[in-house]
């Protein structure tokens, strides 16, 4: 093949993408998304009482609030190897090139690349001398349909906005990640402690049936009470098995959480017992910053957007579509024989326009943009009604916050009333002035309130990490972070050519927007 043809050849087929890329901008049709309007409080209805601003950072790492080491790794390690976290950050990935396959049509959809070369030989009849061919062809065919109204830039709009739905739920997951190792931490610490208050009282109840059992031998007592005394210490002894299976539970919880076996989480577990101290002051900021703050919210508007934009999609089927084909073509050859030498070469270029308008299928084509428009308006919907639960949920969980560190206030106070009563009842049983029955019911109202405290602290803890989880508090600490653990990126890697998929330039419409949001709205 001669330099001189395979220039043009290049300079042909530069050409033809050229043209592409500069007829693409034509058109579009389809509503352009616009954020919903949303029903928003100015102000929070609830309140916490001595309510204070807390710094900014103390929102996204929000489990150093409660000052346990223990919880801090556990929430670490978590976000390093969850695995429903590594396959929401796959998501990411497939989001990235769908997109990436949606950008390719706007350049030529269609192209082929043929080559090939003969080499003849003829031995000579007679008088004919023998001969020797030498052929070589070359040919490109390219076609590409204009998007002319729109249909594939509409496309990559919606593919774009699941790409920051994907990003919005990898942040989701991450919230829910970040309170559910939170919420098994604390309940599992919370069993702890009222499984100590119950054997401590199991103790105590022992100690007292032992006296009673004394006082019996020495005719100081009667049969009733010591059957009394030995009622309440088998009530006592059946409340720890339910609580240490509760605890177990919690414990093989954690281990699905953090990819870990139950024995390993154990370890983990050692150091600090006690229950976390829930903060008594949080930042709730304004609903308004619902929109903001919480992936959710952000994911249903973003789905939103995506569901406009296949509208556009589906009504540029409705007008005639403009595709261009071409095809350029090179042959040379060779011939010596009968005494010649003949050396020649030819190129074609073929240049070929279609209109194609939809008729025949029309009234399917406008069901197609109905059901799309009728998605959107359910995706519009969807997002509004996951604002106003947003709010709900933030309402909730200030107003549980508030009760129930005023219930743990009461039971701390009941708790300590309750061990002062059991005291003097003991005293005056001793010295004959009260009955059994008494101490009985002192002894019952120290199980019953040290078990409320140890629950009540509990649940306190989990109020606040409920609120965190409303407020969409956690998902900060993975911004510019890899969104799969480097073990996987590796293996992806060894297996496929992801380019620069799983690592793309922060300036790159892969690249992972700050808070899942959308480029310049879309």
């Amino acid at each position: 093949m001669k330099p001189a043809t395979s220039c043009r050849l290049s300079i042909a087929c530069a050409l033809i993408v050229s043209m592409s890329v500069a007829l693409t901008g034509c058109v579009t049709v389809g509503p352009d998304f616009k954020q919903p309007d949303v029903t928003l409080e100015n102000q929070w209805l609830e309140s916490l009482a001595g309510e204070a601003q807390t710094a900014p950072g103390a929102q996204a790492a929000w489990w150093t609030a409660f000052n346990d080491p223990v919880l801090s790794a556990l929430e670490q390690r978590a976000y390093e190897r969850n695995l429903s976290l590594q396959v929401a950050g796959l998501h990411i990935f497939k989001a990235r090139a769908q997109l990436a396959i949606s950008a390719e049509n706007l350049l030529p959809q269609s192209g082929s690349v043929s080559a090939g070369a003969d080499h003849i030989n003829t031995s000579g009849v007679g008088p004919i001398p023998p001969t020797h061919l030498w052929a070589e062809h070359l040919r490109v065919n390219v076609g590409w349909e204009i998007d002319f109204w729109g249909k594939y830039r509409r496309q990559i709009e919606s593919d774009r906005a699941q790409l920051r739905v994907s990003e919005a739920a990898y942040d989701n997951a991450l919230v829910s990640l970040f309170a559910d190792v939170a919420n098994a931490y604390i309940d599992l610490r919370a069993l702890e402690q009222r499984i100590a208050v119950a054997q401590q009282n199991l103790k105590a109840v022992q100690q007292s049936l032992t006296l009673t059992q004394a006082r019996y031998k020495r005719g100081a007592s009667s049969q009733l009470d010591v059957e009394q005394a030995a009622t309440l210490v088998a009530e006592t002894e059946a409340q720890i098995p339910p609580l240490i299976k509760a605890r177990a539970q919690d414990r093989d919880t954690l281990a699905v959480l953090l990819a870990d076996p139950p024995d390993a989480v154990d370890a983990q577990l050692k150091g600090s017992s006690a229950i976390p101290v829930p903060p008594t002051q949080i930042d709730v900021g304004i609903p308004a910053d619902l929109l903001r703050r919480r992936p959710d919210v952000r994911q249903a508007a973003l789905n939103a957007a995506a569901q406009s934009a296949l509208i556009g999609a589906a009504k540029a089927k409705l007008y005639p579509s403009l595709s261009l084909t071409g095809l350029f073509g090179l042959s040379s050859g060779e011939q010596h024989g009968i005494g010649l030498s003949q050396w020649g070469s030819k190129t074609i270029g073929l240049f070929s326009a279609g209109i194609t308008l939809p008729i025949l299928d029309r009234g399917q084509l406008k069901n197609a943009v109905r059901i799309q428009d009728a998605a959107f308006q359910e995706a519009v919907l969807d997002y509004q009604n996951t604002v106003l639960q947003a709010q709900k949920e933030v309402e909730d969980a200030i107003a549980a916050l508030r009760t129930s560190l005023d219930a743990l206030a009461a039971s701390s106070r009941a708790s300590d009333a309750s061990q002062r009563a059991l005291k003097l009842a003991n005293v005056q049983y001793r010295a004959g002035s009260v009955t059994y029955d008494t101490v009985l019911d002192a002894s019952r109202s120290m199980l019953r309130d040290g078990d409320s405290l140890a629950q009540n602290q509990g649940i306190a803890a989990l109020a606040a990490v409920s609120l965190y989880r409303a407020l969409g508090g956690g998902w900060e600490v993975a911004e510019g972070q890899q969104v799969v653990s480097e073990q996987i990126a590796e293996q992806m890697a060894q297996r496929t050519d992801w380019g620069r998929l799983l690592n793309p330039p922060a300036n790159s419409a892969l690249a992972r927007a700050s808070g899942g949001q959308l480029e310049n709205g879309k």
